[in-house]
């Protein structure tokens, strides 16, 4: 699948979220006037033995009228309206207010009509009114019965630019309602298959079902994260997206418990070790340091700095260099100067002259070269640090052209007063050309 139409199928499901979170809620809340108080006390009292799922409050019609109303139209009538009206129009100008009322009218539809509605809309595309329908039909038809709505959504013709999108859309449905069910129908399946081919290559089949089992209980996850690491059945996406949402250290550990190796780079343990240290740095270097020197890499001490390194460069970069030996060291503090100046140049360098070593000029030059793209006036005003001229213009360019990009005459005056006129001139020239 191009980025292209990945894109577009991320976009495409946002908008689908987007009307079914602004009236989600709203099905089970609109007032039906000839209903008595009683009927609706005993339905509110009897739980949901399947997904038992407490849904967001989200805005209600303002008055008995206006629910009244909306309870009484016809759902068909609707939709035809929406239909004739947008038929001509690009899909992504449909404004969601047109689409909002329209999830509250199919969740009147029982399943067959919406079976047949979702044909329907089928047999129309690409008319991108009937895509946009389609889209939320398939996701209230996934209400009740998600594994009919997603064989539905992964049939439709290849040519549809968002049949991604509308199968993304049922599957995360199926995951928030039923993780269990949506986990056991994914790990029989054989993403080889053509018409499953596009859906698996792009990892986001695994990262619905896990986070939405995860989310669901976080220890049943774990177990069916450790039957499939020891499968190769995991990639890093799922896991980054996971451990977004994780903030005690004990989980962490048992996640990556599950992971088996931090070792490995495509199982996801290198991305849930960096979200660790972006939260508990100091609870992810302690696990760190306790791992056997097989299990240790500069890949994982890497991603480590790059998330700690957000949060307290300086205690990140010492630590970083602390995983070194001495042959490795040096590079392992411009590593870590070039990281940290891009926070905050001058305590990088102040850091970098605390540890009192006669072979940082190499880390010297390379923070100032970090620091020329964003804070290019103290890379100027520290160019004297630098000793080899060919990096010292190196530098140089790179700050006059990040100054030309906000002032051009500064830039035009300093390149006019350099030694090195020449180089910069022809170095701009070179950019403005390309």
């Amino acid at each position: 699948m191009s980025s292209k139409t990945g894109l577009i199928c991320l976009v495409a499901c946002a908008v689908s979220f987007s009307a079914g979170y602004l009236l989600k809620d709203s099905q089970t809340k609109v007032i039906n006037l000839s209903e008595s108080h009683d009927s609706q006390s005993n339905a509110a009292s009897q739980p949901d033995p399947v997904r038992n799922i407490k849904l967001p409050s989200s805005r209600k019609p303002s008055t008995p009228s206006q629910a009244a109303f909306i309870a009484e139209q016809d759902p068909f009538d609707a939709i035809d309206d929406f239909l004739n009206r947008y038929k001509d129009t690009n899909y992504l100008t449909i404004p969601n207010k047109a689409l909002a009322p329209l999830y509250l009218q199919l969740s009147q539809l029982d399943e067959y009509q919406l079976q047949q509605k979702a044909e329907e809309l089928i047999s129309q595309l690409p008319n991108p009114a009937a895509s946009r329908l389609l889209g939320i039909t398939l996701e209230v038809l996934a209400e009740s019965r998600p594994l009919q709505a997603l064989n539905m959504a992964l049939n439709i013709n290849d040519t549809e630019q968002y049949k991604w999108a509308y199968a993304w859309s049922v599957l995360s449905t199926w995951s928030a309602n039923a993780p269990v069910e949506a986990f056991e129908w994914y790990v029989v399946q054989d993403f080889k298959q053509p018409h499953l081919k596009g859906f698996g290559t792009q990892n986001m089949v695994s990262t619905a079902v896990l986070s939405g089992l995860y989310s669901y209980d976080k220890s049943l996850a774990v177990s069916k994260i450790a039957e499939l690491s020891q499968q190769n059945k995991i990639n890093p996406s799922t896991m980054s997206l996971i451990s977004q949402n994780i903030n005690h250290s004990d989980e962490f550990r048992s996640l990556l418990n599950a992971l088996g190796s931090a070792q490995n780079p495509d199982n996801g343990a290198i991305e849930v070790v960096g979200e660790w240290f972006s939260k508990q740095p100091q609870d992810a270097a302690a696990w760190v340091n306790m791992l056997n020197e097989e299990q240790k890499s500069p890949r994982l001490f890497r991603h480590a700095l790059n998330r700690w390194v957000e949060s307290d460069p300086s205690q990140a970069s010492d630590w970083y260099i602390k995983q070194f030996n001495e042959p490795e060291k040096m590079m392992a503090i411009s590593e870590a100067a070039s990281r940290f100046a891009n926070k905050d140049p001058k305590a990088a360098l102040d850091w970098v002259d605390s540890l009192g070593r006669s072979d940082t000029q190499n880390a010297i030059e390379d923070l100032l070269q970090s620091a020329s793209y964003d804070d290019p006036d103290f890379a100027l005003a520290h160019l004297d640090r630098v000793t080899e001229e060919k990096r010292k213009v190196s530098i140089l360019q790179s700050a006059i052209y990040s100054i030309k990009r906000h002032d051009p005459q500064r830039a035009q005056n300093i390149i006019e007063s350099s030694p090195y006129k020449s180089e910069l001139e022809e170095y701009i020239k070179r950019i403005n050309d390309y």
